[in-house]
C-alpha cells in the first residue's frame, strides 16, 4: 500500500466538524468562500481507488492520511 500523510500545526479541527467533514456540503465557510464539496469529492476519488482518507487531530494541528493499494501506484507507473 502507499500512504500519503499531510499534517499542519494550525490548531486542529473542531471535534464536531471532524465527525462530518467528509460529508457533502459540510463547511465552516460562508457560501461565497466554499461549497463544502472538496473533501467529499476527495473521499469519493480515494474510495474509487479502493483507498481510504482519514482526518485526525494530532498535537497542535490536523493530519490527513490517504492510503491506496500499491498495485494502483505500480499500474500508473507502468502505464506511463
Amino acid at each position: 500500500r502507499a500512504v500519503i500523510a499531510v499534517q499542519d500545526n494550525a490548531g486542529g479541527v473542531p471535534e464536531d466538524i471532524l465527525e462530518r467533514m467528509f460529508e457533502p456540503f459540510a463547511t465552516t465557510k460562508s457560501t461565497e468562500k466554499g461549497t463544502g464539496l472538496g473533501l467529499s469529492l476527495a473521499r469519493s476519488v480515494v474510495r474509487d481507488m479502493n483507498g481510504t482518507i482519514v482526518a485526525e487531530n494530532v498535537g497542535a494541528g490536523a493530519r490527513f492520511t490517504i492510503t491506496v493499494p500499491a498495485s494502483l501506484i505500480n499500474a500508473s507507473r507502468d502505464a506511463a
